[in-house]
């Protein structure tokens, strides 16, 4: 069961009234008269709030605070943006295969409107090799340079002697050979000069002569790929993924309000990416029974965004954490707390660079990443009034037959500080309702008294009896099940605060007397 259908009454209740032994156990009733009055005991029960909020899903768990206050947290899953992106962005500033014009060729490192400056860049994976369309007759010894691009003082080149000529030209479309050297760049640290890198090739002939030029000559970039890079990186943004928190603690609700005092939504972060990120929320909505969606309202979420704390360059490969907390002095949390919600549904983007300071560097590595996890947490403290859940038990009657009379008699100590107004309607086979289990609207049950601090002064004791004749006896033995309604409130008819704590408890006995 969930923890609603515990806290509101519904599990031991239901256990009570719905685990009545058969007529056959009737040979182990006390004869109360000679007229076949026989005494069933059913149940004796206790419990205490903690020893029943232990059937929740992976993703819903409690936690008590210094002061005994018990806390119900739903979480999310943790959602992970990794920096692929922009990486796949960065990659498109050395194509495949690029054409030098002359022996020396400048690459323009950095965008257009400033969106990337790099000032240093590490390889990952890939190889450069050459290609070449030569009409010289005679053998050719080539080697193509990157300056800007070294290991352990080593240049980062490919050096290749072939037969030429080699390659056409078609009409004016080359046909280039490409050579089989090639160097493996992965280790080779890039530092573009003023943004710019210097590609030079050197070919000379088999009789010493240095080549000018050669019709085509062209870079060839395989598989390349960066490990990392430092410098203003752009601002650009990271699309999240999008994802939700079931808040089962309000799914059976039916009617009524509830109020929780301090309720908060917190957004874990965690980020390795070394610049200013942002976050940039997409989508932050309370699902509420009725199937409405109402935006939760926050100054971060509509205007300013939450900034995230980052690693700067010494720190590489760090992750920094962080929690955000939206609450009632910087949101609406009170108000869509109570609207009925059963899920939140949320997408968080991230802005790198979001005020676009060129000149604050930054870094970001191939592991980089950001992580988001929400969590909902309800302390149990709080005022609820005309709070209602409902729920549904199997029933089976049928050998329960010539019945005078049916009563059955509940005894409820409680240390809990809420009132409960119960009622439970008998059903068919076919959803019609046969009959209710108390006369009236419900009966009530009450809550233990608290002080002004809402905190419980002694336990109460109510004891319930109901009696079914055997007229009405025979209108539910057909019901197939109980839908079971409770309704909550806190002190002075809702309008106190209550505290939880882990240690009140709850005692039920319950019999059944019978009369053949």
């Amino acid at each position: 069961m969930k923890f609603s259908q515990f806290l509101f009454f519904l599990v031991l209740l239901a256990a009570a009234m719905f685990s009545c032994k058969q007529s056959n156990e009737l040979l182990d009733a006390d004869i109360l008269s000679s007229d076949a009055e026989f005494a069933i005991p059913l149940l004796k029960a206790r419990t205490s709030i903690q020893d029943l909020l232990e059937n929740f899903d992976d993703s819903t768990y409690i936690e008590i605070d210094a002061e005994g206050i018990i806390h119900l947290r739903y979480e999310g899953d943790v959602l992970t943006q990794s920096a692929d992106e922009f990486f796949e962005v960065v990659k498109t500033y050395l194509p495949p295969l690029i054409p030098l014009d002359s022996t020396t060729t400048l690459l323009d490192f950095n965008s257009s409107q400033d969106q990337l400056n790099v000032d240093f860049a590490r390889y990952a994976s890939g190889s450069i090799s050459v290609g070449v369309v030569s009409n010289y007759v005679g053998m050719i010894d080539m080697t193509v340079s990157i300056p800007e691009a070294s290991k352990n003082g080593q240049v980062l080149s490919v050096h290749q002697q072939f037969m030429s000529p080699t390659g056409s030209l078609s009409g004016s479309i080359p046909v280039i050979n490409f050579l089989p050297a090639l160097t493996e760049c992965v280790g080779y640290e890039l530092q573009p000069v003023n943004g710019m890198v210097h590609v030079q090739y050197t070919a000379v002939t088999d009789v010493g002569d240095t080549l000018a030029s050669l019709p085509l000559v062209a870079l060839v970039n395989k598989n390349i790929n960066f490990s990392y890079i430092e410098g203003y990186l752009g601002n650009f943004t990271n699309k999240g993924k999008r994802d939700s928190v079931s808040i089962n603690f309000f799914k059976n609700w039916i009617q009524g309000d509830v109020f929780f005092d301090n309720p908060v939504i917190t957004m874990h972060i965690d980020n390795s990416f070394g610049m200013p990120t942002r976050s940039s929320i997409d989508t932050f909505d309370i699902i509420t029974a009725d199937e409405l969606r109402i935006p939760l309202q926050s100054s971060f979420i509509n205007d300013t965004g939450i900034d995230f704390v980052y690693p700067t360059v010494p720190e590489a490969g760090q992750s920094k954490s962080m929690i955000f907390t939206f609450d009632a002095d910087n949101s609406n949390i009170e108000d869509v707390l109570g609207s009925r919600p059963i899920g939140l549904d949320y997408k968080v983007d991230a802005i790198s660079n979001p005020d676009s300071l060129t000149n604050l560097r930054g870094f970001i590595t191939d592991s980089s990443f950001y992580k988001i996890k929400i969590e909902v947490d309800l302390p149990l403290h709080g005022r609820a009034s005309g709070f209602g859940v409902v729920d549904s038990f199997d029933l089976d009657f049928s050998s329960y037959d010539e019945l005078k009379e049916v009563e059955f008699k509940m005894v409820a100590d409680n240390e809990m500080p809420l009132a409960i107004d119960v009622q439970g309607y008998f059903v068919g086979e076919n959803g019609e309702v046969l009959d209710s289990l108390f006369n009236g609207v419900g009966h009530p049950i009450e809550g233990a008294p608290v002080d002004a601090n809402g905190i419980v002064t002694q336990k109460i004791t109510t004891t319930t009896f109901v009696t079914f004749d055997a007229t009405r006896f025979d209108k539910v033995r057909s019901a197939k099940r109980l839908d079971l309604h409770a309704y909550f409130s806190t002190s002075n008819n809702g309008q106190q605060s209550v505290k939880a704590f882990a240690d009140q408890f709850l005692e039920i006995r319950m019999g059944m007397k019978v009369k053949r």
